[in-house]
């Protein structure tokens, strides 16, 4: 038999034959060689299997491979693998990659806005391996860790999960303490998540949109129904991704307590449609559009801080007197108007220049005589230069003013005698006007010392507030007795209660800014701040009802409440920085606990729900001052607060501050902003690209201002810094050092534009 085959064995012999029992070793062996088993492999390597030779699967390299000089690979990972198993695994990869990757698409289309950069930001970064991965997966997992497991992930609440949510917990700290004895300033807040808020639609205010014409009838003349009024509420202007103000405040407001902005739809008083402008002015602006500017001053800034009395000033303009209106008083009026509404009338835009240059030359003129036109105009026209960054003249016309007003006797004198009282005390028009004009003047300064961090005025009037009553003394040939008179005015409670605030807002001024160029924080004293914020408790504990925070307020109570929180940040920031954990005596409080910084942080808490509310309800009156002073606060906070917790990429935050970003009116807004963007930058805040996306819309915005004056300002930027070094927090110097700052990020981290 041929060596090539095997030897077969005998087969066994049958149970019981003469052989069976025979042993083993009876039996002749295959003396032949010994035959070598074969190696089998369960995967072959790639080039044995493409070349389709026998491999021997050693690892990490075949011996084919290894005798041929080429690299070995295998698709199976080891060698207990097969190829069917290797196709299995890798099947089951793609799987869960793609669904990690639907996953991280779900994450990008519904969670707040900052989330979602974040995450694009990782997957485009391949140049930190240590930092992050390049596979999706590896993304989402360090998304969910960073966000402590989703939570701040949109999720769907069932109704019993969102009743226990309304119902506020028992808790004992300072601003729940302040929430519960203070509820008209500290309304108890229900969270709200961020993921469901849509931010693009809360940063769309009337912005370059031509608005609907508007009608030249008066209130009176037209109802037109809730549901074909535009402005009707704020469900009915811009949609705002299916949330309600409903859900804002816990609040339970009067049905009637909020009043839409009326002034597009149709003039707010018939006597503007009876005014004959062109005997006023040589600027050749159409009558429908001078009366619907002053309409929107009349509903806007007025009622909160007004410079006049309103109706004395309509029947003199429409009468053409010359007593309480002047044609320095209304090119003023119409220069502030022209710059601050024409984001809702495009029209009025061409019209700010000559107003201003007709006011200035007319200024220089009266300005040597001593009216209550000219004082007013003086802080108008001032306002005006100063949101046109042209800081120089807007001080100079100011202090002019100012000086008007004390030789008046309006504000800063120390007694009776030298005040207004002694040429007004039986003039009821004139006593009017002057009262008006005084607390209105003083107002606007105090909300001005705060943002300039400058102090004018040092003592407050001696007036009566308008709505309050004084007493009368008697004629000077007739020994009557002394009678108490009311100031009437048809501003409402809120601009008496915003003279009452500011007298305490005064105190702060001249202790902080006042008398010396020593810096904020060297001169505050913990115990100077727990007296005054006493007083700011008080202040506020006794608010008329009326004036209690509401979910549909209106915007003159709005405007109040978001300068009172403002006034409690600033009386505190001069701590922040050294003093923060130290504690805080407060007589209306019972907690001990209550340390500086949780004071601060209930007010910050408030302002930015007081922001939200107001971009719902007023998206239309975004061009306040006060609203851009208050934006400027909050994204001060924002700044601070991710500083301090070291979470620079906070989302929370991250929305607030762009929330303040994208709000711009004045032409000074785009200077404002560079100076925000540079603490960002400064910060690590924001990239160098998202900062010059942030940059490139406000210069969007800005188009529509005259080109011809160079940005000028002097106030403050960062609020914080400006504490202990106000040179390097004002706008001017953190605007110019924005470039820098981003061109030195695009170098260390190789951020490109």
């Amino acid at each position: 038999m041929s060596d090539n085959y095997k030897r077969l064995l005998p087969a066994p012999m049958p149970p019981g034959s003469a052989h069976a029992s025979a042993p083993e070793a009876s039996f002749p062996k295959d003396s032949g060689p010994p035959v070598k088993k074969r190696t089998v492999s369960k995967a072959a390597c790639n080039n044995c299997r493409l070349k389709k030779i026998r491999c021997d699967g050693k690892r990490p390299s075949c011996t084919a491979c290894t005798k041929a000089g080429v690299e070995c690979n295998f698709v199976t990972a080891s060698s207990d693998e097969t190829p069917f198993m290797a196709l299995k695994r890798e099947v089951e990869s793609l799987r869960r990659s793609t669904e990690d990757m639907l996953e991280l698409f779900d994450v990008l289309e519904s969670a707040p806005e900052a989330v979602s950069i974040d995450i694009l930001r990782r997957l485009k970064s391949a140049r930190n391996l240590a930092e992050i991965a390049n596979d999706p997966s590896d993304v989402l997992m360090s998304v969910k860790k960073d966000l402590g497991d989703g939570h701040l992930l949109p999720v769907k609440l069932s109704n019993r999960q969102l009743m226990a949510g309304l119902i506020p917990e028992t808790q004992q700290t300072p601003e729940y303490e302040l929430m519960m004895r203070c509820p008209t300033s500290y309304p108890m807040l229900m969270p709200v998540e961020i993921a469901f808020l849509n931010l693009a639609d809360l940063l769309r205010p009337a912005i370059l949109e031509p608005p609907k014409s508007p009608s030249f009838m008066g209130n009176g003349e037209s109802t037109p129904s809730s549901s074909a009024t535009p402005l009707a509420g704020p469900s009915e202007s811009t949609p705002r991704s299916a949330m309600s103000s409903a859900w804002l405040d816990t609040s339970n407001p009067e049905p009637d307590n909020f009043e839409p902005l009326q002034s597009l739809q149709g003039i707010i008083d018939d006597r503007l449609k009876g005014v004959n402008f062109q005997a006023w002015t040589k600027v050749p602006i159409p009558n429908e559009l001078a009366a619907t500017l002053i309409s929107m001053y009349l509903e806007i800034d007025h009622p909160w801080c007004p410079l006049f009395d309103a109706d004395l000033f309509l029947n003199d303009c429409m009468q053409e007197k010359t007593h309480f209106c002047s044609s320095l008083l209304v090119n003023a009026l119409l220069a502030w108007a022209c710059q601050t509404y024409s984001n809702l009338l495009p029209d009025a835009t061409g019209f700010a220049v000559p107003f201003e240059s007709e006011a200035e030359r007319l200024w220089a003129t009266e300005k040597v005589n001593n009216t209550l036109t000219a004082v007013a105009a003086a802080q108008l026209l001032n306002s005006t230069s100063s949101s046109q960054g042209r800081d120089d003249f807007a001080s100079q016309i100011l202090d002019e003013g100012i000086q008007m007003g004390r030789r008046m006797g309006l504000f800063g004198v120390g007694n009776e005698n030298a005040s207004a009282l002694t040429w007004l005390d039986h003039h009821q028009d004139w006593l009017k006007a002057a009262c008006h004009t005084s607390w209105g003047i003083f107002s606007c300064a105090c909300m001005r010392s705060l943002h300039l961090h400058r102090a004018e005025i040092d003592k407050p009037p001696m007036l009566p507030m308008p709505g309050e009553y004084f007493e009368a003394r008697g004629s000077s040939n007739f020994h009557s007795a002394h009678t108490r008179r009311l100031v009437p005015t048809r501003v409402g409670d809120a601009f008496r209660e915003l003279c009452k605030l500011n007298i305490i807002v005064h105190e702060i001024i001249w202790e902080y800014f006042g008398k010396t160029d020593v810096v904020p924080a060297a001169r505050a004293t913990i115990g100077f701040a727990e007296r005054i914020y006493q007083r700011l408790f008080q202040w506020a504990a006794e608010l008329p009802l009326e004036l209690a925070r509401a979910r549909r307020n209106r915007h003159s109570t709005l405007m109040l409440h978001l300068y009172y929180h403002c006034t409690v940040m600033e009386l505190f920031w001069p701590f922040l920085q050294q003093s923060a954990n130290k504690p805080i005596n407060i007589a209306q409080l019972t907690s001990t606990s209550a340390m500086l910084k949780d004071i601060h942080e209930a007010s910050v808490n408030q302002l930015k729900r007081l922001a939200l509310i107001y971009c719902i309800n007023f998206n239309k009156a975004c061009s306040s001052t006060l609203w851009h002073i208050a934006l400027l606060y909050l994204a001060n906070a924002m700044l601070c607060e991710t500083m301090r917790s070291g979470k620079v990429r906070d989302p929370e935050c991250w929305f607030y501050f762009m929330l303040c970003m994208t709000y711009g009116s004045f032409q000074v807004v785009e200077v404002t902003m560079l100076g925000l963007l540079s603490m960002s930058l400064r910060n690590g805040f924001l990239s160098s690209p998202e900062a010059n996306t942030v940059l490139n819309y406000m210069r969007t915005i800005g188009r529509r201002y005259d080109a011809q004056f160079t940005v000028r300002a002097s106030f403050m930027v960062d609020l914080e810094l400006a504490m202990t070094n106000p040179r390097e927090a004002q706008v001017q110097t953190l605007a110019e050092a924005f470039h820098e700052l981003a061109i030195f990020r695009e170098f260390t981290t190789g951020e490109l534009r």
